[in-house]
């Protein structure tokens, strides 16, 4: 496979904090995930080792992610949100004889996950929408989308293009934040809301709730199954939060969802029926 980044001219609405990290990147930083990682006893990890600990943590996830996976040599895949490209890399690790394309919104990224490729011969870089995918149909054996869905326009379009582009036997794996409406006076709530919007966004249906995960998959022709790992993540939030006092970051507002319950992260296979 020929590595390129192609795609579509018009380029979306890119979540703002892409741009201090391409900005870290541009000084020399080597950040390979963006996600929240993932925790095996979270109730043993203080302050100081989550923020040590962070990077390793992320690469739990992806590991985690890609062994749903279930990868044969000869696979193609597509990780649909595919940031730097650490996600891509880490499913070449599972299985080098995989072929693998990066999609995502922002050539930016894309250009960055391309430079630090050291082995491009199985992968490509496409720019394109993950809810109108610039594939033919039954192009792919499994899909990856790790932390992005919740970026999308519309969730259950994406479920449909995945079942679209996906083989038979095809199988999407992802991880997702899904929140529901916390139990706070409406003014707070929008509060929330706006904080997140500014930090995240896009965030088109940020009060989604479960039950809405479940029915988009059914409709769109997959048998889901769902690890919760909420509590997986809850270290990360030392690092992704402020304990400053003031206006609340969109970490603040991450974490105090966690608190009140209403943020829930989801490990989803979703099987072609």
């Amino acid at each position: 496979m020929t590595p390129f980044i192609a795609g579509a001219r018009r380029v979306a609405r890119i979540p703002a904090y892409f741009d201090a990290f391409l900005a870290a990147v541009a000084e020399g930083a080597a950040i390979e995930h963006v996600h929240l990682g993932h925790w095996d006893e979270p109730a043993a990890i203080g302050p100081a080792r989550a923020r040590a600990g962070f990077a390793q943590a992320q690469e739990r996830l992806s590991a985690a992610l890609v062994a749903w996976l279930g990868l044969a040599p000869g696979h193609r895949v597509l990780d649909v949100g595919c940031g730097f490209g650490g996600t891509l890399r880490a499913i070449r690790r599972s299985d080098p004889e995989v072929d693998v394309i990066g999609l995502n919104l922002d050539p930016r990224q894309l250009a960055v996950g391309l430079r630090q490729d050291d082995r491009p011969r199985n992968a490509a870089w496409v720019a394109g929408d993950a809810c109108r995918l610039p594939f033919a149909e039954a192009a792919f054996d499994r899909l990856l989308c790790v932390e992005a869905a919740f970026h999308f326009a519309s969730r259950r379009a994406f479920f449909g293009e995945a079942q679209r582009v996906l083989t038979r036997e095809g199988v999407l794996v992802m991880s997702d934040i899904v929140l529901t409406r916390p139990p706070l006076p409406s003014e707070r709530v929008a509060l929330f809301a706006d904080g997140l919007e500014a930090a995240f966004g896009p965030w088109p249906d940020k009060w989604a709730g479960l039950d809405a995960i479940h029915r988009d998959a059914e409709a769109a022709g997959f048998t889901l199954r769902v690890t919760d790992a909420t509590a997986n993540t809850e270290p990360s939030y030392h690092t992704i939060a402020s304990d400053r006092r003031g206006q609340p970051t969109g970490g603040d507002i991450l974490r105090e969802l966690h608190r009140l319950g209403c943020l829930h992260y989801l490990y989803c296979r979703l099987d072609k029926r």
